[in-house]
Parts: structure tokens; C-alpha cells; sequence
């Protein structure tokens, strides 16, 4: 028996996360719809608007035949490590197909992940006020042509890399679907479109508004996290000192300056 994975937040499961659910079943409806979905912590390190318990249910209800928990340590890093973890832990699922979302569905990215092995860690990345994912995409354009600057062609690539970097090619088929009606990072609700953002969702409802018609989630409600944890966390910059902020993972350097 096939077994299709998806890699999901769902922050909340909306109609895009429906439609993406719907075009892995069509691709195999036979195949077993396999969701790896992060818990109550999610990859801006924010905790989830909705509980994982209820997303699942929704994710079930909707068409999903099994939905595992990615591990916190996974969920909440930079998506070269969501990826990698993703995909070992699908990988030890049995998967064979992948099915994500793309702006590009057309691209073969996981040759993109082969010509992009040179690059890491590349010595060449001379601008020094930019990100080292933006020196990588700015050279991986200039050795491939590609411009990597899409949030979904972005994660696509992280997939077909750690599918590459795990020699799991012969293993796992993915399958890009083309993103719909929305940009990942789109903020406002599309008032002529069933389909938003997971992020314009979000700020519709810390607005009080109606959202849906955009999701068949029920009862949404928000709750403002970075002003519930703002306190704690300025309690925190002000106490420690600069040798345990520093030791904070991922602390970037200067940050313990601010």
C-alpha cells in the first residue's frame, strides 16, 4: 500500500489546508494520507492558536488517515532542520510520495538541492549585513538561475534537500502543487476568495472578524501571545546577564547588546 505524507502547522486548518489535503488524495486516492503535524509550538516559536488535539480532529475529519506530532525540537528551528527532521520521521513512516505546496510547482528541486551542495558554507558570502539565507539564495540564483525567495519554494526546497542529503531519492517521490489565491505571508483576508493565509486568518481575528467562510474550523478565537508573554520575556532580557543570554540557543551575536 502507497502512503502520501504532508508537512503541516494547519495555525489554524483553513481552506487552503483543505484543498492541499484534496490534491494528495487525487494524486493516489488508494494511497494512505499521512499528516506530520507540528504540536502546540509552532516555527516562529509562537504557541499555536488552537490546540494540536483539535487541528488533528479537523485534519482527520477532513480527509487525513493519520496525523503524528513533529517533535517540538523540529517544529520551532529554521526550516533547514523542520525539514530534516520532517522527512526522517516520514521516511520511518513508510512514505513514498511527498505533496507540498509551491509558487513554482514546475521546478525539479531536488536537482536544485544537488547544485546547491557547493554552496554551503560557501566562503564567497561577502555581504556582511545580510542573512546567510540570503547570501544562499542570492548564490544559488547566480549558479542555477533559480531565485529562491518564495515562502513555499523556500520550504519545498528544504524538502528535496534533506530528501537528497538522506539519499532517500529512490524512497520518496515528491509531488509540488501549485499554491492558490494566497501568499504565504499574505496579512489581509482575501474578500473575493474561500482561500486566506494562515497569517491574514490570524490577524482577522485579532481583529474580531468574521473568518468563516475561510475555514471548517468553528469557534475560532484569538489570543495575543506576544502581549501575554511580553512581561515574562522582558523580565528576562533585564535580569539575566550577558553570559546567560548569550547561552540562549540561537542567540544571535549582539543580540545580548539590545
Amino acid at each position: 500500500m502507497n502512503a502520501t505524507g504532508l508537512i503541516t502547522e494547519y495555525n489554524p486548518f483553513h481552506n487552503g489546508h483543505l484543498y492541499h489535503l484534496n490534491q494528495a488524495k487525487s494524486i493516489d486516492p488508494d494511497a494512505v494520507i499521512i499528516v506530520l503535524m507540528s504540536g502546540n509550538w509552532v516555527q516562529r516559536g509562537t504557541p499555536a492558536i488552537v490546540d494540536k488535539w483539535q487541528r488533528a480532529d479537523i485534519a482527520l475529519r477532513s480527509g487525513a488517515d493519520l496525523v503524528f506530532e513533529l517533535p517540538f525540537y523540529f517544529a520551532v528551528q529554521p526550516g533547514d532542520i523542520f525539514a530534516q527532521g520532517a522527512i526522517r520521521l516520514l521516511n520511518d513512516l513508510s512514505i513514498n510520495r511527498l505533496v507540498f505546496g509551491s509558487e513554482h510547482p514546475n521546478t525539479d528541486f531536488i536537482e536544485l538541492a544537488e547544485q546547491s551542495v557547493l554552496l554551503d558554507g560557501d566562503e564567497s558570502f561577502t555581504n556582511k549585513n545580510a542573512t546567510y539565507a540570503s547570501n544562499f539564495a542570492n548564490a544559488l540564483q547566480k549558479e542555477t538561475g533559480f531565485k529562491l525567495d518564495q515562502a513555499n519554494d523556500i520550504l519545498a526546497f528544504s524538502y528535496a534537500k534533506a530528501i537528497y542529503q538522506q539519499k532517500l531519492m529512490d524512497k520518496i517521490e515528491i509531488k509540488p502543487i501549485k499554491r492558490i489565491s494566497s501568499d504565504y505571508h499574505q496579512s489581509y483576508i482575501d474578500t473575493d476568495s474561500k482561500i486566506s493565509s494562515a497569517t491574514a486568518i490570524r490577524r482577522a481575528l485579532s481583529e474580531g472578524k468574521d473568518v468563516s467562510n475561510l475555514t471548517p474550523m468553528h469557534d475560532l478565537e484569538y489570543t495575543d501571545y506576544e502581549k501575554k508573554y511580553f512581561d515574562l520575556l522582558k523580565y528576562r532580557l533585564i535580569t539575566d546577564n550577558i553570559g546567560q543570554i548569550r547561552s540562549v540557543y540561537q542567540v544571535n551575536e549582539g543580540i545580548d547588546f539590545y
